[in-house]
């Protein structure tokens, strides 16, 4: 396969991949939101998979760009889609451009669901803490009671935790 199909073929397949990855996040928020942690795991499992593969395809993708770069004589910095598209007399420099305008569009859009979610997770942790704290705080004050009556009581009395270390 020549160069620039190969690059079209790298972009084609990262489209398909960032759009999965769109999809789960849309629906990790409601997971998030429900606090279903089973299947939270299970998506971010399968998320790490699908960036495991756009990582192998950007090498490729970018194996591709340094070798069309050499036949175009630039530098593979300088060979941008803009370059391509104003400098390569091929009937798919238009197929580039849609595949790069999608996924820039793909990934605008996964980055705010990412900004979301993320605060939803703080939330989620913000709330675990206050809960830990909460228990914390009412278990110095039976503590305190505790500490009061244990002469009444002569070491009988109520343990939470009854562990030796």
């Amino acid at each position: 396969m020549d160069n620039l199909g190969e690059i079209i073929a790298c972009l084609q397949k990262q489209k398909s991949i960032y759009e999965e990855l769109l999809s789960i996040s849309r629906e990790k928020k409601q997971v998030l939101i429900d606090g279903n942690v089973e299947k939270l795991d299970s998506m971010v499992k399968r998320e790490g998979n699908l960036i495991i593969e756009i990582g192998d395809l950007e090498n490729k993708r970018e194996k591709a760009v340094e070798a069309l770069a050499k036949e175009l004589g630039c530098s593979s910095k300088e060979l941008t889609v803009s370059y391509v598209c104003d400098r390569v007399a091929d009937k798919r420099v238009g197929l580039i451009r849609s595949l790069a305008d999608s996924i820039g569009s793909i990934l605008k859009e996964l980055k705010e669901l990412n900004d979301i979610n993320g605060k939803l997770i703080e939330q989620s942790l913000e709330y675990v803490n206050f809960s830990i704290n909460l228990v914390a705080d009412v278990l110095e004050g039976q503590k305190a009671v505790y500490e009061a009556n244990e002469e009444e009581n002569k070491g009988n009395g109520v343990r939470l935790f009854d562990a030796k270390v």
